[in-house]
């Protein structure tokens, strides 16, 4: 009722999703809602004492929940594209039955207020081997930044929803339109996510070592072979298959102060 009521939605909880809430609060793994259906919650097991192994408690996690869904994800959730209540072994079991490029949005258990992107796709460092991968969770803090809907649209090797829905059927109408061209030899700046070991590069022309994050000049200004480009180097993916948004984002401000830049002044200083 309460979800449902800050919301404003049609679309609450599901029997599934309580039964997740249940577990987390009591601290068990039951799948079976009549365990607990008679059940009472203490204030203590509410909101006075941490979950395991984290330092905030049950309401703090479920309160910074309902906050992000308000501020940015609400046509999300009620569009059905967001599980949320799902833990990382069940988003892997979920997912493996699947074709790689299948993905699911979840709610971080980790962090207050955040969601996560997990996939499956091919291990790059095993041929033959499949592996579900999570990126760091996002807050409203990295919504501010880029919408939900344009990081999916960023990271190509998102393909399906799960279970089988064509990721733009579900998110191309949140897409946020292409950026005009070139005025007086600026560009506007665009700050794009990539996670380099799942990106197909885009070719150099010039035969250089490929980037995954690259500008391009103006026709109207400069010869359309030059590039002013920022290469990645350091992979972004720990071993456990998490993705550092902080590092990526070090990489977009830098590509958005080349962009920043008058057009003129790059390729003069690049020809020096």
């Amino acid at each position: 009722m309460k979800y449902k009521a800050e919301m404003h939605s049609g679309r609450g909880l599901s029997e599934n999703n309580l039964v997740f809430l249940a577990q987390k609060a009591f601290t068990t793994t039951s799948n079976n809602p009549e365990e607990y259906r008679n059940m009472t919650i203490s204030w203590a097991q509410f909101n006075r004492e941490s979950l395991p192994g984290r330092n905030f408690t049950f309401w703090q996690w479920f309160d910074g929940v309902m906050e992000l869904m308000k501020k940015h994800l609400k046509p999300h959730w009620n569009d059905g594209a967001i599980l949320g209540f799902v833990n990382k072994q069940q988003a892997q079991d979920m997912l493996l039955s699947k074709p790689n490029g299948t993905f699911l949005l979840r709610f971080s258990d980790s962090e207050i207020g955040g969601i996560t992107i997990a996939w499956v796709a091919e291990n790059p460092n095993k041929a033959g081997e499949r592996l579900v991968w999570n990126l760091l969770p996002y807050t409203s803090k990295d919504f501010s930044i880029r919408s939900l809907a344009d990081r999916i649209s960023d990271l190509n090797h998102l393909l399906f929803l799960y279970p089988d829905r064509p990721k733009d059927e579900v998110f191309a109408k949140y897409y946020t339109p292409p950026l005009s061209k070139a005025v007086d030899g600026y560009v506007k700046p665009q700050i794009k996510q990539v996670v380099p070991e799942f990106t197909t590069p885009n070719p150099e022309p010039s035969g250089t070592t490929p980037t995954f994050m690259d500008q391009t000049a103006s026709p109207s200004v400069v010869n359309p072979n030059n590039f002013a480009a920022y290469h990645i180097g350091d992979a972004m993916l720990d071993t456990e298959g998490d993705f550092d948004l902080e590092d990526t984002m070090d990489v977009a401000r830098h590509v958005e102060e080349l962009l920043r830049r008058p057009m003129t002044n790059q390729w003069s200083s690049q020809q020096s």
